[in-house]
């Protein structure tokens, strides 16, 4: 960690008080003094530190030093071995004064390979190098984090006397987006972005990834600092493609990133997508400002979706389609800044995507046991009126919205009359009976039908809860059609009748009119 303004005036008073060295003598580089170095900052796990003396001396009053000497942990200077106790020239402390500016070890300066002092800080208490002989110092945080959420410090430079150090172990945050349609999506986000959203089965939606790294000065000591999305879906979720990979809502190419997403459509993928060099694509506002990467992506749900058929509390990863991200980063400042082979990791973060089923039986005369009804057609249509294309479904014993490359097909009444469908959006329909079979009246009017759904991630992030309403048990949709009228129709006995009565009827009147003609002749 750099503390440059506050070393100016010392580097300064370093490379005069070079020049003014008394004659050389060996002194005890670590003996008791006053001086000390305190280490503040907040840690959630324990941290370790090493101390190296670099250059001993006197603290005269006005800050500046005198009698300067190589400490115990400097092993050469630009190639030749130094000894403690060695003379420091003016030209050597103004070099390695620089630390200041760096904040990473100079080239020219080598330490022993192992500091001294070694000193354990756990939670948020502090830790002190104590009884410190006056000189300047380097402290360096040597802890094995593993792929713990957490960061090293850098180099920490120090001159002597009492002084206390505020570390910042800046370290990245990681967020997942789910978009849902304006109008269903969760309340406290804005542009349909949320925790949680309800899709139709093969209706396109996307996902957003966001990566937070905030400003901390510390963050310029990374020679490199890469990041790496650990993206991961359920089997009911379908990638698609990479739509979109921002820097501080600036568009990146393909060439800055790297990834190992298919080309092709994969149901229940896990994949990365790796930025290598962060703080060079972010520029000046690398340690300045808070930079924020975006990646946006687009999916759908396939079949083996998970259908909701009522409201739950608590549902959790096992039963709900979810979706999860993870975010590795650089950790550790020192040389590459990759942190070896263990950077550092987020912690998880989970999205949650819902579908609901209708189910629908049609019957004849009324809707008792028995009174099922096969061969009835049925369209289903949307709010606005359209009709949305479906398909049987083997596996799933119903029909669901058609994939691309599929052949829609009328719902048809089963023997036990019913036509149910899986993976719907929460909204408006109308099922409408186009087809009725023979003998019965299809149903005049239309059925209309909404499913509506809340649903909100709970707190800790583990867990989601759904209401739902306008399905389900005790609700299901149970069109009734009538038979057809049994009065006599043309061309049916009912004809004969009224032709048969009308010529009996025509001959009675002949035979009486003719009865009377011949009676008045005979008269």
């Amino acid at each position: 960690m750099r503390k440059t303004k506050r070393f100016a005036a010392v580097i300064a008073a370093l490379a005069l008080a070079a020049t003014l060295t008394a004659p050389a003598m060996m002194l005890n580089t670590f003996a008791a003094d006053d001086s000390s170095i305190t280490i503040t900052g907040t840690y959630e796990t324990s941290h370790t530190f090493e101390i190296y003396q670099v250059m001993t001396g006197t603290k005269n009053a006005d800050g500046t030093f005198t009698n300067l000497k190589w400490g115990a942990d400097v092993t050469a200077y630009d190639g030749a071995a130094v000894s403690a106790g060695d003379d420091v020239t003016s030209a050597q402390a103004t070099a390695i004064a620089g630390i200041a500016d760096a904040g990473t070890l100079p080239s020219m300066l080598t330490l022993k390979s192992t500091g001294r002092a070694y000193a354990d800080q756990s939670g948020t208490s502090d830790v002190a190098f104590e009884n410190l002989a006056e000189g300047y110092y380097i402290v360096k945080d040597v802890t094995n984090l593993g792929q713990k959420d957490d960061a090293n410090s850098a180099w920490i430079v120090q001159v002597a006397g009492t002084e206390t150090i505020a570390i910042k172990n800046a370290k990245p945050t990681v967020d997942k987006l789910i978009r849902d349609e304006p109008d269903d999506a969760e309340a406290g986000h804005s542009g349909g972005w949320g925790e949680s959203a309800d899709h139709s089965i093969n209706e396109q939606f996307q996902f957003k990834l966001i990566a937070t790294i905030p400003a901390d000065e510390h963050l310029k000591e990374y020679t490199s600092y890469d990041i790496t999305f650990n993206d991961s879906m359920s089997n009911g979720v379908t990638f698609e493609n990479i739509v979109s990979v921002t820097v501080n809502g600036t568009p990146i190419d393909n060439s800055k990133y790297e990834t190992d997403a298919p080309s092709e459509e994969t149901p229940g993928l896990s994949w990365t997508l790796t930025i290598p060099h962060l703080n060079t694509i972010a520029g000046a506002a690398w340690g300045e400002q808070q930079v924020i990467v975006e990646v946006i992506y687009n999916a759908h749900l396939n079949k083996n979706a998970f259908v909701d058929e009522a409201s739950r509390e608590g549902g959790t990863t096992a039963d709900t389609n979810n979706n999860q991200v993870f975010l590795n980063y650089s950790n550790n400042p020192d040389g590459t800044g990759q942190g070896g082979n263990t950077p550092g990791r987020t912690p998880t973060d989970t999205v949650w995507a819902f579908t609901y089923e209708m189910d629908n039986t049609k019957y004849k005369i009324n809707n008792s046991d028995g009174n099922e009804l096969q061969g009835a057609e049925f369209a289903l249509l949307d709010g606005s009126g359209v009709e949305i294309s479906l398909i049987y479904d083997d596996t799933l014993a119903a029909y669901r919205p058609v994939a691309t490359g599929e052949d829609a097909e009328r719902m048809v009444s089963a023997a036990n009359g019913q036509f149910n469908i899986k993976g719907l959006d929460a909204g408006s329909y109308k099922l409408r009976e186009t087809a009725a079979p023979a003998n019965y009246n299809k149903i005049a009017n239309d059925i209309e039908v909404t499913i509506g759904a809340t649903h909100k991630e709970q707190a800790g992030g583990n867990t989601v809860n759904l209401t739902l309403t306008g399905v389900g048990t005790g609700v299901d949709n149970k069109p009734v059609d009538t038979m057809n009228s049994t009065l006599p129709t043309t061309g049916g006995i009912g004809t004969t009748l009224f032709v048969f009565g009308g010529g009996a009827t025509a001959a009675v009147v002949g035979v009486y009119l003719l009865s009377k003609k011949r009676a008045r002749d005979a008269e």
